[in-house]
């Protein structure tokens, strides 16, 4: 039976032992040492392990503007001149990919962590792909009756925002099959806002910006919970404007079945 490493009596060169597999058992059933085993073997780099304690993309959390609006403070037209300035950069330092869902486009947006809108200092600014951004202004997307709330156990909202993005781009660029499908899945995710209705009297993500407006800053992790098996579901003219650039930028071939797990799993839902 052959060892996943070379032994002393068997000829090894240095490159091999570069992409050996070792076993600690195998190498102690040939009788050689560990530092015998691995002489010759690149040493890990220094940065191994280096973003371990670090998560790979945000939980997405529903919020509201709880600070400074845009509208409601005499300080914004500089501030907003700063976060103009900024912005580019922004972008470039996270090529575009967005923090919560990690799709990657030119046309991602710039979040403000903490909700202050003149608050520009860079480790304040953040991407956001503008489907998870509306997360973060559940009471925009309800204003603007741009959205509602459904129950969708299960699929986290990261994933149902891909999902939506793919069945935007089908209605655009899919065949009339594949349409009616994508409108049928649309409508059965929109049905289940009925849920959402008959536990908390209303599925209007307005209502629920409301309700969070009066938490204290103490009980804002309270929202975690509440919001279990809940997910945001926009009405279509939401992104309009950005369905052409994410198919020329990445759906040049119809992206249905890239998220057919998530396909199948929303599409199923009781």
């Amino acid at each position: 039976m052959e060892h996943p490493i070379e032994t002393p009596g068997r000829a090894a060169t240095a490159d091999s032992r570069q992409h050996a597999v070792l076993d600690e058992a195998a190498v102690r059933d040939a009788g050689v040492s560990w530092d015998e085993a691995t002489e010759g073997m690149s040493a890990p780099k220094s940065t191994l392990g280096a973003n371990f304690d670090s998560r790979r993309r945000k939980d997405i959390v529903f919020s509201v503007k709880r600070r400074v609006r845009r509208q409601d403070d005499d300080r914004m037209e500089p501030s907003d001149a700063a976060y103009k300035q900024k912005r580019p950069a922004i972008l470039a330092r996270g090529e575009g990919r967005c923090v919560f869902c990690g799709f990657r486009s030119n046309y991602t947006e710039v979040h403000h962590r903490n909700d202050n809108h003149t608050d520009n200092r860079e480790e304040n600014l953040e991407i956001a792909d503008p489907l998870c951004h509306g997360t973060q202004h559940v009471g925009q997307v309800g204003n603007q009756r741009h959205g509602v709330f459904i129950h969708l156990d299960g699929v986290p909202q990261a994933e149902v925002n891909h999902l939506q993005r793919t069945i935007a781009v089908v209605l655009e660029m899919g065949s009339d099959a594949e349409k009616a499908e994508a409108r049928a899945l649309l409508q059965h995710l929109a049905s289940r806002a009925e849920l959402v209705s008959s536990e908390w009297g209303s599925a209007n993500p307005s209502d629920f910006s409301n309700a969070m407006l009066t938490l204290h800053e103490d009980d804002l992790d309270k929202r975690v919970s509440a919001f279990t098996g809940m997910a945001l579901i926009y009405r279509p003219v939401r992104f309009a404007q950005y369905v052409a650039r994410w198919i020329e930028e990445s759906y040049k071939s119809l992206p249905i079945k890239t998220w057919g797990q998530i396909y199948e799993r929303a599409r199923t839902a009781r």
